[in-house]
This record gives structure tokens, sequence and C-alpha cells, in this order.
């Protein structure tokens, strides 16, 4: 029991900020699995999407007893992510990580700023503005879950924190019904790519459901908290979270470049 216990506390801590951001959480769930199971990076990176799908599903059930979800779009971006994931595993050797991290950092500082700045979109409650999709707009999303697919096999983060606001920026979502939405998407590409990863036997189903138990719990506690909250200070804070990524991604850049030693994603 007493090795159980850090694996749930922390799939508790990780899925509440999946649940919260709407996003997959995956950077969280890695460090628990490296620092609290000693768990090797890669066989991490791939036992961590089965708690994300857990925590995804979870939180997205909540999300979607509010009609905060728009199904096609949700599809239609994973759809694209699982595409784009496959891509970018292809074109990895050949693109300098270093650049990619720069633009990365550069992205999320110019969006933190848009979203502390502007705030959200639309209404203040979770499905108080339907979203309709024609088949130009589902077109447009498979290519955004595309690219999002691209940047997740190249930086190794998740799809969620380039979903979000894709949709509040791009298509103008709500952004309670953006990051119900962006879990929507997360479950299946999280599902594709655990299963994918099981198939080279990095994947560890047992570890993976255990962290997930704890994620499902915090899951739904930071969807219920996102859903209470009006939806510019909901942005606001997906602006906060964006300014940490901001920060991590250059830090994993800066020690990324330094000749000596070795450090963990």
């Amino acid at each position: 029991m007493r090795a159980w216990l850090p694996l749930l506390a922390g799939g508790l801590s990780a899925g509440m900020v999946a649940g919260l951001f709407g996003v997959g959480g995956g950077f969280l769930f890695v460090a628990v699995l490296v620092f609290g199971a000693q768990l090797r990076q890669a066989q991490a990176h791939a036992t961590a999407l089965v708690a994300v799908a857990l925590a995804a599903s979870a939180a997205g059930f909540r999300f979607g007893i509010d009609d905060a979800i728009v199904w096609p779009g949700a599809l239609a971006l994973a759809a694209g992510a699982i595409a784009g994931a496959r891509l970018g595993s292809r074109y990895m050797p050949r693109i300098s990580e270093s650049a990619l991290l720069l633009l990365l950092v550069v992205v999320l500082a110019i969006l933190s700023i848009r979203f502390l700045l502007v705030g959200g979109v639309g209404g203040s409650q979770a499905g108080s503005e339907v979203v309709v999709l024609d088949l130009w707009l589902v077109a447009a999303h498979l290519l955004g879950g595309l690219f999002a697919g691209v940047l997740s096999s190249l930086t190794g983060a998740g799809g969620g924190f380039v979903y979000v606001p894709l949709l509040v920026v791009a298509f103008g979502y709500q952004q309670h019904v953006a990051e119900g939405t962006s879990l929507g998407a997360v479950v299946p590409t999280a599902l594709a790519g655990a299963t994918g990863h099981h198939r080279h036997g990095y994947t560890d189903w047992a570890v993976g459901s255990r962290l997930g138990l704890g994620s499902i719990l915090g899951g739904l506690a930071g969807a219920q908290i996102a859903l209470a909250l009006p939806a510019d200070v909901l942005a606001r804070l997906f602006g906060v979270f964006q300014a940490i990524l901001a920060v991590l991604f250059w830090r994993r850049r800066t020690r990324r470049a330094k000749p000596h030693g070795e450090v963990a994603d």
C-alpha cells in the first residue's frame, strides 16, 4: 500500500491540473513516474499516457455534463494529432530540438500575454454558446490537430496546451468549451500513444492504472473548479499556466544546450 501512495498523490495533483486547464498533464505524470516510481524515461513517457487518458476521460465526462464539448471538433483534432505524431517521429532526426524549443517558448510567451490581457471569448459559462462546424471548419480542426501531433512528437509534450489556445484564438470557442473539447481530443490520442508504445514494451499498464486512479479524482475535481469559474478568470489562469510552461521549456532548452551532463525531460 505504501508504494501506491506516491502514485495516488501524484495522480491526484496532475489530474487536477489536467481537469482545470483542459490539458493532458503528461509532463507532470512523467515526473511522478520518474521520481516516484523510478521508471526509465522512455517507459515513463509511455506509461504516463495511461494516466493521461484516465484523467482526461474523467474531466471530459464532467465537462460533457455541462454540454461543454464539441464532439466533431474533438474527433477531428484527435485524428489529426494521431497522424501528426507519426509524421513528427519520422522527421524528428532532421529538426533541431533547440530551435524548436525556442520557437515553442516564444509562442507560449505570446499566447500567455494574450490570455492574461484579453481573457476568454464568448459567454461566461459553459454551454452558453453553441459552436456549429461545417466541413471547412472540421478540416481546419484536422489541420490544427496535425500540427499539435507533430509538435507533441517532437517535444514530448502533450497536445492539450496547443488545442485550447487554438480553439479559443483561431476558432472563437468559449474558454470552458475549448477546454472540454481539448479533453475530448486528448483521450483517443493518449490511448493511441499508449497502445503504440505497448508494442515496443514500454507501457506499464499496471503502474499507469495506479497513477490513473488518483488522476480520475483529480480530473473530476479540476473540471469542477474550472466549470465554477467565470470564463475570463479561467482564461487568465490558463495564461499563467502557459507562462509557467514557457519557463519550463526554456530551462529544458538551456539544459540541453550544456555540453556536459544529461538532464531528463
